[in-house]
């Protein structure tokens, strides 16, 4: 569940380090749907984390609004 979770943290920083400063706190509502939908057999690496935030993203009807929200907000999924 840990390394679930920080695979979720480290995909939204990557994706949004040139966004400025960043908290953390935001990217929780995509925790459980990258636990789901991400493979994570590649490790992580900032490749695998990109990928899981477009496969989020592509698959946004099986993800929760607040999730949506976040993946909008840092460049995931167009507006």
């Amino acid at each position: 569940m840990i390394k679930t979770s920080a695979t979720a943290m480290l995909l939204f920083v990557a994706g949004a380090a040139t966004a400025g400063a960043v908290d953390l706190k935001d990217f929780m509502p995509c925790r459980t749907a990258a636990a789901r939908l991400c493979d994570r057999s590649q490790g992580i690496d900032v490749a695998a984390l990109y990928k899981c935030g477009a496969t989020l993203a592509s698959r946004h009807q099986e993800v929760g609004q607040r999730c949506l929200d976040v993946l909008k907000r840092y460049g995931q999924l167009s507006r």
